[in-house]
């Protein structure tokens, strides 16, 4: 049990250590007509106001990642028997960290626009065929998810051929050292309760992959041709990275189901979450290579004339007033009844967000805040009972 703690500590380190390096990062990710959630003038986000925001959230975030790693090390040394369920709980400590770096620099930017009087045009995208397109299902990368599903439907053929050779008592709880500590009585639900996890989580991944390459291109009037093309790279390395971390997930629940059929199919706990986590990496990665929708990648340029060909004319717009600072709350959370999208480009750090005045977004969030809440409850009581 030591060891194992001693692995989740470590796991611990290295996830608020992640965290906590990269929310201090967001700033850089955000267009340059954003301050803070805030629309500003593109060539006053180098005003010495913003660099001192810029500065005190950072300092925020650091100060805050800081107290969280003491936090980690105090636990671990005097209730190490608590270090898996801090895996949980710490990372949600840096939600509060950034609301408190955020927040108050929220305030000052839109108390800087006001001081000032800048008036910026609601328009936030060239109004062309491109900047209402969307991708369709050959751009997403197939590959991931196909691979994903074979591998669920060789589990669940396994799980068939082996069940009746199975004895009456099956493993279907594993500690922290990957060794059965619940055995239950044979059924073949029981067997495939892995595999229809499994599935609820390619149909989850594939819905959000399928949302990103379908969400609105969004163009800057000034630069349509390099905006449409940072765009479309955006989406294609999202979309890859979004499906090598849907395979990941799916090839370590497969791992955990192989045990209860195979109880001396033993696999560390550290393999388990090697093949959970790392998939992680490149989607964590990939907003800062890119930058929001694309604003920082440098992508092999396509003509004017194909774009306006294929695409239409360019001509400002207003997106339904997506750039008016009053449809966001706290400069985070967009609420519009008079546009019809659901999924819209964040103003801080993210690439996408959602238009919480429709009515299934609504739903949907209330359904995931449910879901999360449920989950998070079930797994503590669960760590609590090792």
């Amino acid at each position: 049990m030591r060891e194992a703690n001693f692995i989740c500590f470590i796991m611990n380190l290295c996830i608020v250590g992640l965290v906590g390096a990269l929310l201090p990062l967001l700033p850089t990710l955000t267009r340059k007509s954003f301050l803070f959630g805030v629309r500003i003038p593109i060539e006053e986000q180098s005003c010495p106001e913003a660099k001192r925001m810029k500065k005190n959230y950072i300092t925020v975030c650091l100060t805050g990642a800081a107290v969280i790693l003491a936090l980690v090390i105090a636990q671990y040394i005097f209730v190490p028997d608590m270090t898996l369920v801090g895996i949980l709980y710490f990372p949600l400590l840096f939600v509060a960290v950034q609301a408190a770096g955020f927040i108050p620099n929220w305030k000052k930017a839109a108390a800087l626009k006001a001081r000032r009087g800048w008036k910026i045009s609601n328009s936030v995208f060239a109004e062309t065929k491109s900047s209402h397109s969307r991708g369709n299902l050959s751009e997403l990368p197939w590959a991931w998810y196909v691979f994903s599903a074979v591998l669920i439907f060789i589990s669940i053929v396994i799980v068939l051929v082996k069940y009746p050779g199975l004895p009456d008592r099956i493993p279907t709880h594993f500690d922290i050292n990957m060794q059965p500590d619940v055995w239950s009585d044979k059924s073949i639900l029981t067997l495939l309760t892995m595999p229809f996890i499994s599935l609820g989580t390619l149909l989850i991944m594939w819905l959000t992959g399928f949302m990103v390459v379908r969400a609105k291109l969004q163009i800057d009037p000034q630069r349509p041709v390099l905006s449409f093309a940072q765009h479309r790279l955006y989406r294609r390395r999202m979309g890859h990275s979004m499906g090598f971390l849907t395979l990941g997930i799916i090839a370590g629940i497969t791992l955990i189901g192989f045990m209860s059929i195979w109880p001396d199919f033993s696999i560390p706990f550290w393999l388990v979450m090697t093949i959970l986590f790392v998939p992680v990496l490149p989607v964590t990665a990939m907003p800062f290579l890119l930058g929001q929708g694309g604003c920082k990648t440098k992508p092999k340029m396509i003509t004017e004339k194909s774009v306006d060909n294929t695409y239409g004319p360019s001509a400002p717009g207003d997106a339904f007033g997506r750039g008016d600072d009053k449809y966001w709350a706290l400069g985070l959370f967009y609420h519009n009844p008079d546009d019809p999208a659901y999924l819209i480009e964040d103003r801080f750090g993210g690439n996408f967000g959602f238009n919480y005045s429709r009515l299934p977004v609504k739903i949907g969030v209330a359904i995931a805040l449910t879901a999360f809440v449920a989950i998070y409850t079930w797994i503590t009581v669960l760590l609590w009972s090792i």
